[in-house]
């Protein structure tokens, strides 16, 4: 199984042969997907029937820092990555915290002041209020309209609370790397 067999999944719609795997390659996928919170049928609808749109294949973690990146520099609107001087504990140890900062720039009644915020992109629900706080919700739901998220109420209601199923944070192309680096056969 190369990476090469893989590309025809990773363009929106596109789809794998049935003949394209062997019995025991797509049960290693299938696996592979529980891992990263899918179902075996829904796994199997989407590599060889339906296939996957833009925004599944990039990942929602990717699609956040893209727009972001666009926001820097397209609209101009300036952000910044700090380290907090946080730090997280997990069992490897402490981790320090980085955070997005962004400033809005004053109205003309109030002055020359910046006023500084901040969000985390892995916190549930932060880039949504981020987005809101800089009037760009409907940008961005135009953005994801063209990935294939077509209904804002959809955006809406999935950026508001971030909960998403592994894979599709991480994204499709990155589950299938997942899946060739670490093949048993």
């Amino acid at each position: 199984m190369t990476k090469e067999i893989f590309k025809k999944i990773l363009i929106p719609q596109g789809i794998l042969a049935v003949s394209d795997m062997s019995a025991d390659e797509k049960k290693e996928l299938y696996q592979v997907m529980q891992k990263f919170g899918s179902s075996e049928n829904f796994a199997y609808k989407r590599f060889f029937q339906d296939g996957f749109v833009q925004w599944e294949i990039d990942g929602i973690s990717a699609l956040k820092i893209a727009f972001i990146n666009w926001l820097l520099t397209e609209e101009k609107i300036f952000i910044e990555v700090r380290q907090t001087g946080e730090k997280v504990i997990d069992g490897e140890g402490s981790i320090p915290v980085f955070r997005h900062f962004y400033r809005i720039p004053p109205k003309p009644a109030e002055g020359q002041s910046f006023e500084e915020h901040s969000f985390n992109l892995n916190e549930p629900g932060d880039f949504w209020r981020f987005l809101g706080e800089i009037a760009y919700r409907q940008r961005f739901g135009a953005f994801m309209a063209d990935r294939g998220m077509k209904s804002y109420v959809t955006v809406s209601k999935r950026f508001s609370v971030d909960d998403w199923k592994e894979w599709e944070s991480a994204g499709i192309q990155s589950v299938v790397e997942y899946f060739t680096d670490n093949r048993q056969g």
